[in-house]
């Protein structure tokens, strides 16, 4: 770590004094509107504490996806739907492990009367297969659907995600989908956007 404003990748020497500079960090505020900002001028041997010699790091991660329909399920069981190997629903934190996760999409059941519920899921290491049982951990609230006539189509929604998990380490989110009622429930026009805080 450099201890020294003229290693800053934030700092500009000055033209006509080389032991002073411009701290390009953050813009100054302006008392009065005006064309001309003036950025503070420190020495060379100066040092804040808070920057390196280098350009920034990477923005923390946001991928976002979109998936072919899953096959359906006549499971009153919850089962997986096997989302979480597909691009848009993995994530490696990388610097503070607090992701945010909303997967999204269609849902139906192909019988009257019939319904789904959808719960959100993640882990680490191998993602779950479409019909696997639920496995990881919890990360949203279930959602309950009730179709009153055969393959009515509601919307539907599961935000959450979780506050701490560990940097560097790839996790999957998916869903699980139990039909109620009878039928076969299915999810469709599926997304998921996954983005750490």
């Amino acid at each position: 770590m450099p201890d020294a404003c003229s290693a800053c990748i934030y700092w500009t020497v000055l033209a006509a004094d080389a032991t002073h500079g411009n701290c390009h960090f953050n813009a100054p505020a302006s008392p009065t509107p005006s064309p001309n900002v003036f950025w503070p001028v420190t020495g060379q041997n100066d040092w804040c504490g808070q920057f390196e010699s280098t350009p920034p790091a990477a923005l923390m991660p946001v991928v976002s996806g979109v998936v072919p329909a899953p096959a359906p399920t006549a499971a009153v069981a919850a089962v997986m739907m096997g989302l979480g190997a597909s691009q848009g629903f993995f994530i490696t934190p990388n610097r503070t492990g607090r992701v945010a996760a909303m997967i999204t999409g269609c849902c139906a059941n192909d019988s009257a009367n019939g319904g789904l519920t959808v719960t959100g899921y993640h882990g680490t290491g191998a993602a779950p297969a479409n019909g696997a049982a639920p496995s990881g951990a919890l990360w949203s609230t279930t959602q309950h659907y009730f179709m009153a006539a055969a393959k009515d189509v509601s919307g539907f929604t599961v935000i959450g995600g979780n506050p701490s998990l560990a940097l560097g380490v790839p996790v999957w989110f998916d869903v699980a989908v139990a039909a109620t009622g009878g039928g076969n429930a299915s999810i469709t026009d599926v997304q998921g956007l996954l983005f750490e805080l």
